[in-house]
């Protein structure tokens, strides 16, 4: 199945369906244009079933702010209204690509390049507009902005613009200052942002919000918990405007797998060795201790982060820690403080070092 866009004028005698309207879809590998009165055109194909399909406006849909699945912001509405498509069936050998146009003319005085267009989806827990770069295209020769690859209809749907002078990912820089700061506005959405090492943050807030993230140099062994070391030799220090607001927010936090295979026991996984840990955003001297820790998730290769759910709080200097790992048929392997890691240590015995990957 298939959507495609057009302006007035290709055929001005066509009968255009009505938002409510239900719009027949018959069986067979063709295609079929069906337009609505938004003049978002569509060209379905479908093999084998007939189904109904009807398209209601929303003109009171969640704030284009709050996206997730891409970076950078802000995003705004380009449209009053939202599209709600139902199908009446589940067609299994359903084809679908949506495309909504864009006007030139609107987006140059909103200072919005063409490129920065995007037909976000709903999300399930209706929290946000989902963007999914791999589907995700810009026809400007035609003035539309598509979804391709889909494989079914129900959904709702919303063109929106990012005002941004980038045009790919937007990526957050390290430090302070308007460009390296994350806003976050409060509401009953999410948000998103994601700095140049891959720390992504998931934030929803009740009032506005902003964010800055430093690093800093030098990890203190005495510091940690016993029987750990730290993986870098550096902390993530994440600074907001409210440091007693609760949100509720997600982080995702890289590691680095080539640091790691260092201290790798064969036979053992990143996830059996790495926790996120946490201590007081402006704390000189007191233990690092993990967050939530039953909580946290190692998502390995090809993305090599921690995730880090239910986060009440942000504001804190953040590690990853690297725990005592079990070799293959053996014991844990035994560390002290010269054990190699951010410290820049030796190993304690050459048995210990053969141990290592």
């Amino acid at each position: 199945m298939a959507f495609s866009s057009r302006w007035p004028g290709a055929n001005e005698t066509e009968k255009l369906p009505n938002f409510g309207d239900t719009v027949q879809i018959f069986g067979a590998v063709h295609g079929e244009n069906r337009s609505r009165l938004s003049r978002w055109p569509s060209t379905r194909s479908l093999l084998s079933q007939i189904s109904h399909t009807h398209c209601q406006a929303n003109t009171s849909p969640l704030g284009a702010q709050f996206v997730t699945g891409s970076s950078g912001e802000p995003f705004v509405a380009l449209s009053n209204y939202s599209y709600i498509i139902r199908i009446n069936e589940t067609a299994n050998d359903l084809t679908v690509k949506i495309e909504v146009p864009y006007n030139p003319r609107m987006l140059n005085t909103m200072g919005i390049q063409e490129a920065n267009t995007y037909v976000v989806t709903l999300s399930r827990d209706k929290k946000s507009w989902v963007v999914d770069d791999s589907t995700r295209n810009v026809h400007q020769s035609e003035n539309n902005t598509r979804i391709i690859k889909m494989t079914s209809l129900d959904g709702e749907y919303l063109l929106v613009g990012r005002k941004t002078v980038d045009t790919p990912n937007i990526f957050v820089q390290y430090g302070q200052g308007a460009t390296r700061t994350v806003n976050v506005t409060g509401g009953a959405g999410i948000q998103e942002a994601e700095f140049v090492d891959g720390l992504r943050f998931s934030i929803q807030v009740g009032k506005a919000l902003s964010m800055n993230v430093d690093l800093k140099q030098g990890i203190d062994p005495t510091t940690l918990p016993a029987n750990t070391q730290s993986l870098n030799s550096f902390m993530w220090i994440v600074n907001t405007s409210d440091p007693n607001m609760k949100v509720t927010a997600q982080m995702l936090v890289p590691f680095n797998r080539n640091m790691l295979v260092a201290l790798r026991p064969a036979g053992s996984s990143p996830s059996t060795m790495l926790t996120v840990a946490k201590r007081a955003v402006n704390a000189s001297s007191g233990q690092f201790t993990p967050v939530n820790k039953d909580a946290q998730v190692v998502r390995e290769l090809p993305e090599d982060r921690i995730q880090l759910p239910g986060m009440m709080q942000l504001d804190g200097q953040y590690i990853i820690l690297v725990t005592n790992p079990k070799a293959v048929g053996g014991s844990p392997v035994q560390t002290s403080s010269s054990t190699p890691g951010a410290n820049g240590s030796k190993p304690a015995t050459t048995s210990q070092a053969k141990q290592t990957l």
